[in-house]
Order: C-alpha cells, then sequence, then structure tokens
C-alpha cells in the first residue's frame, strides 16, 4: 500500500507540472476568482483489527481524487485515526504519521488541510454511553500524549490559533476568497460542547458572503447516540446562531454513512446538517429515525460507499456533491448526491 501512495504523488507531481492542477495562495490571496472548491471528509480510521489504525486504501484514493478535483482546501471533521482506541497498541504518533502519510498527495500538491478532532482524536465518551472496561482506559496522562499528536500532526504555519483559551489549534476561524470557515472543537471544553461565546464573537460580523462550518458531531441524532443534542438547548442556541449568520450548511461525521438533512433554526431559517463520515470508517445501517426531533426532514441518505463531500463556490451560488467509491478495484468515483443553493435566499436547486 505504501507503493501504492508513492505512485499516487508521482502522479500528482506531473499533474500539477505540467497542468497546474491544484494550488493554494494563503488564508486571504489577492484576485480572487469566481469560482473555487474544497473538499470535506471524516472518519478516516480503519477496523478496529488494522493495526494502521486509518483505511490507507479508502483514504489514498480520496486524496488523490481531491486533487484531480482541484480542490484548495480540505476540511477534516475528525476520527482521522483509531486514535485512544490503540488498535494492536500502535502508538498515537505512528497513528497520525500512517494518516498524513496516506493523504500524501494532498499535502504533496500544497492543499491546505484543517482538521478538528472527533472523539477518537480526544478520548472515550463519558456520559451517554456505558463505561468502558478497564482494559480499554486510556488514562488522563495517554490522553494528553494523543491530543498532543494531533496538533504535532495537523496544526501546519497556516493553521489559526485564535480559537478560545485551550482551545487554539483545535477550534479556530479564517475568511478563505469569499467564505468564512469555522472549525470547532467539540471536547475541550467538555464533550459534546461547543464555545458558544467564542462562536457568537466570530459570527457577530461575519467577514464574508459565505459561512461554512464544521465539527465531529451531528448536531441532531441519527445513529450514535453520543452526539451535540445530549445538551439540546446549548445545540439550539448552535443551530441559530448559524442561520442568524447566514449560514446554510454544517459538516459533520461521527456516523459512518453519509446523510443529507434539512433543519429549521428557530426563526425558520433552512440550514443542511451534511453527515459525511464516509472517509474510511466501517460503514454502518441506519433505522431511519433521528431520535428525539421531528423537526429534521431526510433528503437523502447511503451507507453502501465510501467517499467525501466537494464544495464548488461559485460568487452567490453553491454546489455541493458527495462523491462516492462506487469501485475501489478500479478507482471508480459517481457523484451520488447533489444540491446548490445561493447565499442571499438559501433557495435550493436539487
Amino acid at each position: 500500500m505504501k507503493n501504492i501512495c508513492r505512485i499516487s504523488i508521482l502522479f500528482i507531481y506531473l499533474l500539477l507540472t505540467f497542468t497546474g492542477a491544484c494550488s493554494s495562495s494563503g488564508n486571504n490571496p489577492k484576485g480572487d476568482l469566481p469560482e473555487w472548491r474544497f473538499a470535506v471528509i471524516s472518519d478516516t480510521q480503519g477496523s478496529r483489527d488494522d493495526p494502521s489504525c486509518i483505511n490507507t486504501p479508502i483514504v489514498c484514493a480520496i486524496a488523490v481524487d481531491i486533487v484531480k478535483a482541484k480542490a484548495e482546501l480540505v476540511l477534516v471533521s475528525g476520527d482521522l485515526v483509531n486514535g485512544w482506541f490503540r488498535n494492536g497498541g500502535t502508538g498515537y504518533a505512528g497513528q497520525y504519521a500512517n494518516w498524513k502519510r496516506a493523504l500524501g498527495p494532498v499535502f504533496s500538491a500544497g492543499i491546505m488541510v484543517f482538521a478538528v478532532r472527533g472523539n477518537h482524536d480526544s478520548g472515550p465518551e463519558r456520559y451517554v454511553l456505558p463505561p468502558l472496561p478497564e482494559k480499554f482506559e486510556p488514562g488522563e496522562e495517554a490522553l494528553a500524549r494523543l491530543e498532543k499528536e494531533f496538533k504535532k500532526a495537523v496544526i501546519q504555519s497556516y493553521t489559526p490559533m485564535n480559537g478560545p483559551a485551550n482551545e487554539e489549534g483545535l477550534t479556530y476561524s479564517f475568511v478563505y476568497r469569499n467564505a468564512l470557515i469555522i472549525g470547532l472543537d467539540q471536547y475541550t471544553g467538555g464533550q459534546h460542547k461547543v464555545n458558544q461565546a467564542w462562536l457568537d464573537g466570530q459570527l457577530k460580523e461575519k467577514r464574508a458572503l459565505h459561512l461554512f462550518v464544521f465539527g465531529h458531531e451531528p448536531a441532531f441524532e441519527a445513529d450514535h447516540r453520543d452526539n451535540l443534542s445530549f445538551y439540546a438547548d446549548s445545540r439550539d442556541l448552535f443551530w441559530d446562531s448559524i442561520g442568524r449568520a447566514g449560514g446554510r450548511i454544517y459538516f459533520c461525521g461521527h456516523d459512518h454513512f453519509y446523510n443529507r438533512a434539512a433543519v429549521s433554526d428557530s426563526n425558520g431559517n433552512s440550514i443542511w446538517q451534511i453527515i459525511q463520515g464516509t472517509g474510511g470508517g466501517k460503514l454502518r445501517d441506519w433505522s431511519g429515525i433521528y431520535s428525539g426531533n421531528k423537526n429534521v426532514r431526510l433528503e437523502y441518505y447511503n451507507n453502501k460507499y465510501h467517499g467525501y463531500v466537494l464544495v464548488n463556490v461559485k460568487g452567490k451560488l453553491v454546489e455541493v456533491e458527495w462523491r462516492a467509491l462506487v469501485d475501489p478495484g478500479e478507482g471508480a468515483w459517481q457523484s451520488l448526491d447533489k444540491f446548490s443553493y445561493t447565499a442571499d435566499t438559501g433557495s435550493a436547486g436539487l
């Protein structure tokens, strides 16, 4: 598999050399282009019996396709590796090294990568799920090392360090071209929470036409019971803040399938929750029921394929597609879900 990644990196180098295919130009490039795109991936960890702690073939395939798509940024919604659940005793540094190696085509192309933590990157769940068997407990010192290795692997020279206290490099916001992008850690201030005061401050004066927010946990429960709805009132404030600022999408993972749902905030603004936990983790079945909330309207669901989300920004228009790896052996991709909206009205066009 290492050879596959090396071949992929060589292919990308040649692609860049002869076509100028994928370049990034900083957080505030001059001369905005009328069209640009970014990718969103999540849950790239491997199965529990894989000592690499990531799904190398899938992550490599996604990385190559992202570069071919000429994405300028990659947002990663957590669970990069199996993390505290150390498959075969694999150390944290080794796990993240494997992740960076598999995502090598993206890094080699100079595409900026912005990641936030998932539950596997931060520690076991403590409120919703049953207690862990003692043999699986990582301990506080181990969790501190896990956070250190996450930061060492994902914080780059371009990573914003403007998050709230104790969340620098984990929670952040930045403007890229005509978009304000906000990544949220949901574990530092207590599991299943975001720092709402900090977020409100970032959204008070929206600095760009578009707003894209991403984190690991769904705001509205689909499969896993551990999510932001554990604190429903806080979750509602979070959802209202996105709608009030003109945001129309919240990207997340955690559940290992693709799921697009429309959820209105308290002011009637429709916001899409895009669960795209298809980056490598074992795909899961779902009951089709959003637990505890009748206000969630399912629009598309698929648990058959791994894949990622590609977002194309054309002025006010935003086009979103879920690209599915329908034939890993042949490297065949299909866009199985597509939708669009305009930033000024939020109107959808399926």
